[in-house]
């Protein structure tokens, strides 16, 4: 089976799309997974990735964050397609690419099937779209609208990726057609709690990890460190990129207690700040998995996140953590104060308890085998006819 993922949503400083693409190659070859990868790049340009290929099409920087690029105009999406004639595409864009993706596929000699996985949530792309403008808009209206546009597009897919539960619900109960729940994974050799190769010190660490950007809430995090700081005297460290990096430095700047790290490339070096922090705060309401939660509570380390969402699907599942009201401050504050406040034994035990219930559902291995199941599904219709 040969296999193309292709995203406009695809960074080398940062992002959970290059982690799941990376864990595609390592372990899809196992179960005879030809793995092939196209993203926007400034040049054109194919080299090995991991046990994979990597296509680089042409394409300008997205604007408002280098970070990413967008596919050029005349990146030549078709003429890949046709090139490696895959069995199945997996695309992880919502917007111009699913069209050009299936018009190219349609015209292949064998028709592949193609899968959307749904990575953005609307909610991140709204708040990015209104911090931009210059005039205030509705947000809510336009995150309906965000909601009809994704709907549309995925209805030409045979199949609907989602990594969350509490995703899968909301998509079927907006009218997503084929929806089916894979889940995103931990290498959970690499993130352990022996990571840390050092016992966790006194004051606590507060960390978060991950994109320095609108849709991560971070301001909430900021709004309630001071209050935390006073109960506990914890740190809070920051590691990761985006545009946010200045505000964070400031805010560093006037605090001893607060570190911003740059982005960390390796996931040894990822796991190490986890597994050495007291406990891991993600304040986003919109995340659609969040690595970042698994792969904390996969070292042992409680994770305090929003309720109601992907994060708290992984935390009430593994037990791992505590929840707060998102965009509340306050409550994060709370949750905050609570974790730390309890004895760092009990913290660990508890820690240890969600590592073991996260192993039974979300290693690599058993996703990449959820993910081959949906690619060999014979109840998933070819998209030979659809429009």
């Amino acid at each position: 089976m040969r296999v193309l993922d292709i995203t406009s949503a695809f960074s080398n400083s940062c992002g959970g799309i290059k982690r799941y693409y990376r864990e595609k190659a390592r372990v899809l070859p196992k179960l005879g997974v030809e793995c092939h990868f196209a993203v926007p790049g400034e040049v054109r340009s194919t080299e090995a990735f991991g046990d994979g290929t990597m296509h680089r099409l042409p394409g300008p920087p997205m604007p408002g964050n280098d970070a990413y690029r967008l596919f050029g105009l005349r990146a030549g999406i078709g003429e890949l397609i046709q090139r490696l004639q895959p069995d199945v595409i997996e695309v992880a864009s919502h917007y111009a690419l699913p069209g050009i993706v299936l018009r190219a596929a349609r015209s292949a000699a064998n028709p592949p099937r193609v899968v959307g996985f749904f990575h953005s949530h609307p909610r991140q792309v709204v708040e990015n779209v209104v911090q931009a403008l210059p005039a205030p808009v509705g947000g809510d209206a336009l995150a309906e609208g965000v909601w009809a546009f994704f709907r549309r597009q995925h209805s030409r897919y045979d199949a609907t990726l989602v990594a969350s539960p509490t995703l899968a619900r909301e998509l079927v109960d907006r009218g997503y057609p084929r929806v089916r729940e894979v889940g995103l994974g931990v290498d959970v050799e690499v993130f352990t709690p022996d990571a840390a190769g050092a016992a966790r010190g006194e004051p606590p660490t507060i960390c978060y990890s991950g994109r320095f950007t609108v849709d991560k809430e971070l301001p909430v995090l900021l709004a309630a460190f001071d209050r935390v700081h006073a109960a506990t005297g914890a740190r809070l460290l920051f590691v990761g990129d985006g545009p946010m990096r200045a505000q964070l430095e400031a805010f560093a700047g006037s605090r001893g207690a607060v570190t911003v790290r740059p982005y960390l490339d390796s996931p040894a070096e990822v796991a190490r700040v986890l597994a050495s922090s007291d406990v891991v705060v993600v304040s986003s309401r919109a995340e659609t998995f969040s690595l970042s939660t698994a792969e904390a509570i996969s070292c042992g380390t409680l994770v305090v996140g929003t309720a109601g969402g992907a994060v708290a699907d992984l935390i009430d599942y593994t037990g791992a953590g505590r929840t707060f009201r998102a965009g509340d401050s306050a409550s994060l504050g709370g949750a905050l104060i609570g974790a730390l406040s309890t004895d760092a034994a009990a913290r660990r035990a508890q820690g240890v308890a969600g590592r073991a219930r996260l192993v039974e559902r979300y290693t690599w291995a058993a996703v990449m085998q959820r993910l081959y199941d949906v690619y060999r599904d014979p109840a998933l219709a070819p998209l030979r006819s659809r429009r």
